[in-house]
């Protein structure tokens, strides 16, 4: 068993130095290292993590801290080989849902966070309630969305609408209100020679967050908000057996938007886009909005011309605040295999709450964990005021919504592919909806299998 363990170990070594480089070790044998996979490796985040390190060094002077940060896929690939194999990091990437989290806690691959969420007081802090309902398992790990905190976030993320002012003010539009108003700036944008919306899905994200939004506002005016709300926290994060995706919100949102794709409301090339180019399609001033996420915030502030920022609205004029995508970043957890957790937990608290790393956050145009977002010497007319009470509007009425590949293990091969048809108008609303329906009609029948 012993040699088999070494010879696990050896690939886990040659696999994570093949994805992510030379410079990287498996996990330090040293008494006083802590070792960190992450992916804050942005410029608008990467300055948090080294400060937080810094903090950490300062504290305890006698400790060593070796980081790796990496793409996403890169690390998700070698977080999982390494855990399998019993070796990895102290503070480990920890995607939510099935992606990783939920294998993890079966294989008891990471540690509990329960008892550092309470000594440090993160839930009467950081985020809103239903925020951290995205991070829990069951101790057996069989049930998404209830039980023990496994896992924490850096900062927080939202989507929304970005907006040229310039363009507006040159075509005489004023920020909308409701689905009517967009589509009808849209409409004069498109009219004036701007594409309208920059979106991307070249990345299957890109389609997740467009169809996504148009569907929790969808849901919201078809059965209220605060309803819809539940509705996505059963389908996306409970995998309720009596919820299903053959709603007619979901079958509205999915004709809206192949109406918007008639009419040309998407930029030109948007299937051959990648969410990053729709970001600098919208910098370049060829289209007069952008759906994107608060990660690209620090980007949009530095653009040539003034942006604002606006919640996904609802259907109607005077609708309820729909829920909007959102959550926590990508979250970090402690490995069962790490040696001192209580070092990694300190660690942990440093990154996520420290006032340090607020400031940091609010320099740099990045939604803190913390609520509600401090407004304080945030002009009005700035961006990132836009964000920040976008963000707290959200956070004060619970209403988060969800980034729907979470919903089952193949859910993104399902949405992207159905997503794609649907954008090529090779399928109906409802023929999409079904599909997905199929999908998660079959993971939720696995899980009742095995119980």
């Amino acid at each position: 068993m012993r040699n088999v363990k070494k010879f696990l170990g050896a690939i886990v070594m040659s696999l994570f130095l093949l994805v992510s480089g030379p410079v990287l070790s498996v996990i330090a044998t040293e008494a006083k290292v802590l070792e960190i996979w992450d992916i804050y490796y942005e410029p608008n985040r990467d300055p948090v993590v080294e400060a937080a390190i810094e903090q950490f060094k300062q504290k305890y002077p006698d400790w060593q801290v070796k980081r790796t940060s990496r793409p996403l896929e890169d690390m998700k690939m070698a977080v999982m080989a390494a855990l399998s194999a019993g070796v990895g990091p102290d503070v480990v990437l920890v995607n939510n849902g099935e992606q990783m989290m939920g294998p993890m806690v079966r294989a008891k691959q990471i540690i509990n966070l329960d008892p550092y969420v309470e000594k440090y007081g993160w839930i009467d802090k950081l985020f809103s309630p239903g925020l951290w309902n995205r991070v829990r398992y069951t101790l057996d790990g069989t049930q998404f969305g209830e039980g023990s905190v496994w896992a924490v976030g850096l900062d927080a993320e939202l989507v929304g609408i970005y907006y040229n002012k310039e363009i507006f003010e040159e075509l005489g539009l004023s920020p909308f209100e409701s689905l009517e108003e967009l589509e009808e700036v849209m409409e004069k944008v498109k009219g004036a020679g701007y594409d309208p919306l920059a979106v991307g899905v070249l990345d299957d994200w890109q389609f997740f967050h467009l169809y996504g939004a148009l569907q929790h506002a969808a849901l919201a005016n078809q059965m209220g908000a605060d309803a819809a709300q539940e509705y996505l926290d059963d389908i996306v994060i409970r995998s309720k057996p009596e919820r299903s995706w053959q709603e007619q919100g979901n079958i509205d949102a999915a004709r809206i938007l192949q109406e918007w794709v008639q009419k040309g409301y998407l930029v030109e090339g948007f299937s051959a886009l990648s969410g990053d180019d729709s970001t600098q399609v919208f910098l370049a001033e060829e289209t007069a909005l952008l759906l994107q996420g608060s990660w690209d915030s620090s980007q949009v502030a530095k653009a040539d011309f003034d942006a604002g920022f606006l919640p996904f609205p609802p259907l109607e004029k005077g609708g309820e605040f729909p829920p909007q995508i959102g959550g926590m970043a990508t979250p970090l957890g402690i490995s069962a295999y790490s040696p001192h957790p209580d070092i990694a937990a300190e660690y942990l608290n440093l990154l996520v709450a420290s006032d340090r790393t607020v400031e940091l956050q609010l320099e740099m145009n990045v939604l803190p964990a913390l609520v509600p977002a401090p407004l304080e010497g945030i002009l009005e007319e700035e961006l990132y005021y836009d964000l920040l009470t976008s963000w707290n509007k959200a956070a004060e009425l619970d209403r988060i919504g969800h980034f729907l590949d979470w919903t089952t293990p193949t859910m993104w091969d399902t949405l992207g592919e159905a997503g794609r048809d649907l954008l090529l108008l090779q399928i109906t609303p409802e023929e999409f909806v079904k599909k997905v329906e199929a999908d998660y009609r079959a993971f939720v029948l696995s899980k009742e299998k095995k119980e």
